[in-house]
C-alpha cells in the first residue's frame, strides 16, 4: 500500500523556492513517479526546457503576474477565471492521469492578488487523490492554506543582490 500524499509549501520573501520544488520534483522522478509541474505566472521558465526531456509533464499559465502588471478590475476578474480554470485543469489531471508528485508553482502570489480563492484551493487540495504529494510556492499563502500542509517552509532574504539593482539573471532566478 502507498503512503499518503502529503502537502508541501515554500514560501517567504528569499530566493529558492521554485527551485526547491523543481528539485523536489527531479528527486521523485529519478525515484520512478510520475511528476506534473504546474507554473502560474512563468513564461518560458529556463526550467520548463528541461523538464519534459526527463518525463516530467509541464503545464504553464502564461498571464503576467500582478506584481509585473497593473491590471484594471475587468482584467483582474478576467485573469481571476482563467487563473481558476487553469488550477481546477490541474487538479483534475492529478485524478484521471494518477500522478504520484505534483508542483503547483507560484499558487500563493495567486492567492494574494485574489486570482484564486482560499475555499477554491482549499477543496482542490482535499479532492486531490489521497497518495498524490502536492508541492506548493509563493509568498502570500493565507493562514487557511498553511494550516492544511504537512510542511511548511520559509524561504528568507538575508541579502538579495537585486538591492544592489542586480536584476533578474536566466538561468539563475528564471
Amino acid at each position: 500500500m502507498k503512503e499518503p500524499g502529503l502537502v508541501h509549501i515554500y514560501t517567504g520573501d528569499g530566493k529558492g523556492k521554485t527551485t526547491a520544488a523543481i528539485g523536489l520534483a527531479m528527486r521523485a522522478r529519478g525515484a520512478g513517479l510520475k511528476v506534473v509541474v504546474a507554473q502560474l505566472f512563468k513564461e518560458d521558465s529556463s526550467e520548463a526546457k528541461i523538464l519534459d526531456g526527463v518525463g516530467i509533464e509541464h503545464m504553464q499559465f502564461s498571464s503576467k503576474h500582478p506584481l509585473f502588471k497593473k491590471y484594471s478590475e475587468k482584467e483582474l476578474k478576467a485573469e481571476a477565471e482563467k487563473c481558476r480554470t487553469f488550477v481546477k485543469s490541474v487538479f483534475d489531471k492529478l485524478k484521471d492521469e494518477k500522478y504520484d508528485v505534483a508542483v503547483l508553482d507560484e499558487a500563493g502570489p495567486a492567492l494574494k492578488f485574489k486570482l484564486l480563492e482560499t475555499k477554491d484551493l482549499l477543496h482542490f487540495i482535499r479532492s486531490r487523490p489521497e497518495n498524490t504529494e502536492l508541492i506548493m510556492t509563493g509568498r502570500g499563502f493565507t493562514r487557511e492554506i498553511t494550516k492544511t500542509a504537512d510542511y511548511v517552509t520559509e524561504m528568507t532574504m538575508i541579502k538579495h543582490p537585486f538591492t544592489r539593482g542586480i536584476h533578474a539573471r536566466e538561468g539563475i532566478e528564471y
